[in-house]
């Protein structure tokens, strides 16, 4: 196995949570003009056009950046949860990637890709928006998968299918599809994890960190189920998220990397 094989999947989850932080240093640039702004401007020489934007603007209320900031949790829950399918599919190719045959793939990874193949195929008259599935090579590749295959190409694609990542719960059941038993104290330990949320002990972090996750989730919940009516989310609450999931991701990639080179032995 590869050093680095999350390196794809770990850039693309810090670019989507940089691109969160310039979103939200520019709501929080244009909450401290708005105030400011009528004083700087030339009113006099500016022609209708500019004054009817520049009222526009000034009349903004400011419950309004609360609307924006529930639109960016929905956005980072979204940006989180293919993060996770990255790791699925990248750890799904590097497991077939080490295999010799057919028979030195784990067992329950040899019946995860049966199921998680027919799951997928049972989509073909309602593909999912959020994934491209080819039916023809997902059928064409389990063709390759039966005792005594030398040449084996396991459906990578099909173990991301259905993946909700909102939860705890959630991300221990989704690393079971690659044959992996998620160990929250192997996060707990970690430094990073630990600066993270506050804490020095390792159970005390694993708890923790599962517990912002699981009020992230439920923020989440509110906000796409119910209108986000009722929903505040303010800037200290996006920063701390756009912080802890800088630090979860990490930490995620690192155990899971662990994780991989036991079931591949390498």
């Amino acid at each position: 196995m590869s050093a680095g094989i999350f390196a794809a999947a770990l850039k693309e989850f810090e670019l989507a949570l940089e691109e969160l932080a310039s979103n939200l240093e520019f709501v929080n640039a244009a909450k401290q003009l708005r105030p400011r702004l009528g004083n700087m401007l030339d009113w006099q020489n500016m022609d209708n056009e500019a004054k009817k934007l520049a009222k526009l603007f000034l009349e903004q209320r400011a419950v309004e950046e609360s609307l924006l900031y529930r639109g960016m949790v929905v956005s980072l829950s979204g940006a989180f949860e293919q993060f996770v399918r990255r790791i699925l599919r990248d750890s799904v190719l590097a497991i077939n990637g080490a295999a010799e045959n057919y028979d030195s793939i784990h067992e329950e990874i040899r019946k995860q890709n049966a199921y998680r193949t027919g799951i997928a195929l049972q989509t073909i008259f309602e593909p999912p928006d959020y994934l491209e599935l080819d039916y023809e090579l997902l059928a064409r590749n389990m063709g390759t998968c039966f005792i005594g295959a030398e040449k084996v190409v396991l459906n990578a694609d099909a173990f991301t299918i259905f993946l909700s990542i909102i939860s705890p719960e959630k991300i221990t059941d989704a690393l079971k599809r690659i044959g992996m038993k998620m160990n929250w104290d192997a996060l707990g330990a970690m430094q990073a994890m630990r600066r993270a949320v506050e804490k020095n002990d390792t159970r005390e972090t694993a708890k923790a960190l599962q517990e912002s996750l699981k009020r992230f989730g439920r923020t989440r919940n509110k906000i796409a189920h119910s209108g986000s009516g009722g929903v505040v989310v303010t800037e200290s609450d996006l920063r701390q998220l756009l912080k802890f999931f800088r630090t979860f991701s990490g930490a995620l990639i690192a155990f899971v990397e662990t994780e991989l080179r036991k079931l591949v032995g390498k």
